[in-house]
C-alpha cells in the first residue's frame, strides 16, 4: 500500500471567535485541489495540528474511507473538537493529508473491497502513537487508552530524566 503526504495546509478561521466553520472547508478545498487534483476526495488519513512558534503540535489524527478525506477531517463533530482545543491554546490550525494511492499513482477513492482497510487502520494507529508521544493531550479517544498506559523506560511515554544507557541506545537504533 502506498501513501503520500500533502501539506501543511492552513485551515481558515471565521467568526469573531476565530472558529473553523463550513466556510473553512470551501476555502481549503480550492487550496488542496490546487495542490493536486483529486486530493480533497481521496481516501486516507489526516493529522490536524496547531502551528505556534516554529513548530507543530498534533491535535487529532483520523482516517477517511467512507467519506472524502477533507469532509471527514472537517466534519461538524471534529470542527467542534478543534475549536474547543484552539480556544484553550491559540495557534494556527493546520491540516496534513496522507492519501492512499493506487499502484498506478492515482488517488484511491473509497475502496471497493476490504484489502485497503487494514492498511488504513494500521496507519491511523501508527500516526496516533507518534502524535501521542509528541502531545500526550491528543484529542483522540479511539485507540489511545492503551497507548497512554504503556511505558517503555526512556522511550515511550517516558518521564524526564529516566533514560538509561540501554534505552538511549535503543532509541537511537530505532531512530526516535
Amino acid at each position: 500500500m502506498l501513501f503520500d503526504v500533502a501539506g501543511p495546509f492552513e485551515i481558515s478561521q471565521h467568526t469573531s471567535k476565530k472558529n473553523i466553520t463550513k466556510e473553512s472547508i470551501a476555502d481549503l478545498k480550492g487550496v488542496i485541489e490546487g495542490y493536486e487534483t483529486g486530493l480533497s476526495t481521496a481516501c486516507g488519513c489526516y493529522v490536524v495540528a496547531r502551528r505556534a512558534g516554529r513548530g507543530y503540535t498534533p491535535l487529532y489524527v483520523g482516517q477517511a474511507c467512507k467519506s472524502s478525506i477533507l469532509n471527514e477531517a472537517l466534519n461538524p463533530s471534529n470542527r467542534e473538537k478543534y475549536n474547543n482545543e484552539l480556544a484553550r491554546k491559540r495557534g494556527t490550525p493546520i491540516l496534513f493529508l496522507i492519501p492512499m494511492r493506487t499502484p498506478q499513482g492515482k488517488f484511491r477513492k473509497n475502496p471497493q473491497h476490504a484489502s485497503g482497510l487494514p492498511a488504513l487502520d494500521f496507519l491511523e494507529r501508527w500516526l496516533i502513537a507518534c502524535a501521542i508521544s509528541k502531545n500526550p493531550k491528543l484529542i483522540n479517544n479511539k485507540e489511545t487508552k492503551f497507548l497512554r498506559q504503556i511505558r517503555v523506560t526512556g522511550i515511550l511515554n517516558a518521564e524526564i530524566g529516566e533514560s538509561t544507557s540501554a534505552s538511549t541506545a535503543l532509541r537511537r537504533t530505532l531512530g526516535s
